[in-house]
């Protein structure tokens, strides 16, 4: 007799599960985790720009080529285990064969004139009105 055993979800489930948890959902439309470690003080998720998300100066042409990843864009996502998260975030880069020319699309991830994504600033803006009342 006893209990049922319950099921353990798959090692994706939980990947997909814990993704979800830490990386803000309108992130995870347009990049992969590669990468997470520790820092010191913070955390770091090296994210990837999805595979074919080619800008749609170039969407027409057939002679797009793939030419490496722009610098990172780090962002504050929130706070895990009393250290900070940061995301950090590689976009893509292209170029037309035969060009110097490069092109990657362009992404809103933060709040207006602050490194956090939108979540944790709206997160925390009620947070204070809690604490004012």
């Amino acid at each position: 007799m006893g209990r049922k055993k319950l099921p353990r979800p798959s090692v994706d489930e939980l990947y997909e599960t814990i993704s979800k948890m830490l990386v803000p959902a309108f992130i995870l439309e347009n990049f992969d985790i590669y990468g997470a470690r520790e820092s010191g003080a913070s955390w770091v998720i090296e994210l990837r720009e999805k595979e074919g998300r080619i800008p749609v100066l170039l969407s027409e042409r057939s002679d797009v080529v793939f030419d490496g990843y722009c610098n990172p864009i780090e962002t504050l996502s929130h706070s895990f285990v009393c250290k900070p998260v940061y995301l950090k975030i590689y976009r893509r880069r292209y170029k037309k064969s035969n060009s110097d020319e490069h092109f990657s699309n362009e992404y809103d991830f933060t709040l207006n004139g602050l490194k956090m994504v939108p979540e944790l600033g709206i997160f925390l803006k009620e947070e204070d009105r809690k604490l004012s009342y």
